[in-house]
Order: structure tokens, then C-alpha cells, then sequence
């Protein structure tokens, strides 16, 4: 099963797609493609583009579930609009489950069950290399 841990920054999505391997040991996919941008977020033919590109994403990649590191609703952290549009358009990706994951126990699973991460994991994958490990570790 191959999960793809999702984080959401202003508008775009992050990518990170995790497996467990033969050993149930867990392995990142090395992927040209770790970002997905969403370049007007008022323009329907952008919203198609973008899910369009989600749906090429998972079939390429075989994904079977999307894990999304939530953001808060409202208060001074809160997400912006158009991140929850992009959370609304990867939970319409047809053919895959889609699960969140708490910000908070992120930090706890970091802490105490990730030994090691990938070798040169870019900084800006380590929250969505995070929530696919936290989906496989726990699920």
C-alpha cells in the first residue's frame, strides 16, 4: 500500500509518497514531482488543472490514500481559503481514500516512533513524509 502524506502551505500541496517495503520496513519514493500549485484558485478551468493533476499524481504513483496534516479553522494559525480548497479538491481524487492527521500527534510520532528519516529529505517534506509514516505506523 503506498500513502501520500500531504501538507498544505498557502497554495500549494507538498507531496511525499511512503510505503512499507518486503521487510515492513518504511521507504520514500523518490518523485520528480513533490508539489502541486494552485495557480488561481478563482479560475474553474485552474480547479480542473489542479485535480487533474492530483488524479495523474495518484495513478502514476499507485496511491491508495492521501494523508492531509491538518490546519486550523480559525484563531492566528488558521489556514486560508484557499488551502481548504485544495483540501476539498485531494479529497475528490476518484479512486483514493483520503485521512487527516493532527498536527500534534505528528509532533508526539516524531518524537517517538521515527528513528530516522529518508536520506536527503528536502525540509520542506519532512510534515508530509510525516503524515504518510504516522498513516502506515498507526493505521
Amino acid at each position: 500500500m503506498k500513502v501520500c502524506g500531504c501538507e498544505i502551505s498557502a497554495k500549494e500541496v507538498r507531496l511525499a509518497v511512503v510505503y512499507l517495503n518486503d521487510e515492513d520496513s518504511l521507504k520514500m519514493l523518490r518523485l520528480k514531482t513533490t508539489r502541486i500549485e494552485l495557480e488561481d484558485d478563482t479560475s474553474q478551468a485552474d480547479l480542473h488543472s489542479f485535480l487533474s493533476d492530483l488524479q495523474e499524481f495518484s495513478r502514476e504513483h499507485e496511491i491508495d490514500t492521501f494523508v492531509i496534516k491538518t490546519r486550523a479553522k480559525k484563531g492566528r494559525m488558521a489556514g486560508g481559503a484557499v488551502s481548504f480548497k485544495i483540501e476539498t479538491l485531494i479529497q475528490l481524487v476518484e479512486g483514493c481514500h483520503t485521512t487527516f492527521v493532527n498536527p500534534v500527534a505528528l509532533s508526539h510520532f516524531s518524537k517517538k516512533d521515527v528513528e530516522k528519516y529518508p536520506e536527503k529529505l528536502p525540509v520542506y517534506l519532512k510534515n508530509a513524509f510525516l503524515a504518510g509514516a504516522y498513516a502506515l505506523a498507526k493505521g
